[in-house]
């Protein structure tokens, strides 16, 4: 196993996610890439103008974010990157784990909308279904 890829939305299950992503990548001297993907807005209730500035204000957080990963991971002996993309969150991560030919995704079981009545989030669970590499479901 080379190549780990974390999906980070910061939730309390995806900060789970990556302290198990980062386990394993430390027990087999692999990458590992932190992946945090901002949802587009499709609510019709917006304007544009509005639905932008919500855009920039998530993105800046999620920026603001991933820096204080990166910042957290820096002290480890593990190779790690950050990566911020805009989308529909599975296809996002599973786009990403194709390209980067990944060995492994780490997922938390629910994300920040997560309900709780269901036993996987809709994004954890496409990726399960979709993902060509093993997924690994933290709860």
């Amino acid at each position: 196993m080379k190549k780990i890829l974390v999906a980070h939305d910061g939730s309390k299950h995806s900060d789970k996610a990556l302290k198990k992503a980062m386990e394993i990548a430390l027990s087999f001297n692999a990458s590992l890439t932190v992946l945090s993907v901002i949802p587009e807005l499709y609510l019709t209730e917006l304007s544009d103008l509005d639905r932008e500035r919500i855009t920039r204000a998530l993105t800046e957080e999620t920026k603001i974010a991933m820096e204080k990963i990166r910042s957290s991971l820096a002290s480890r002996s593990v190779e790690t990157k950050t990566i911020i993309r805009q989308g529909p969150p599975a296809e996002k991560i599973l786009e990403t784990a194709q390209k980067m030919k990944v060995d492994l995704v780490v997922v938390g079981s629910h994300g920040r909308h997560g309900a709780r009545k269901f036993l996987l989030g809709s994004v954890s669970s496409k990726v399960v279904d979709y993902a060509s590499c093993p997924v690994l479901v933290v709860k």
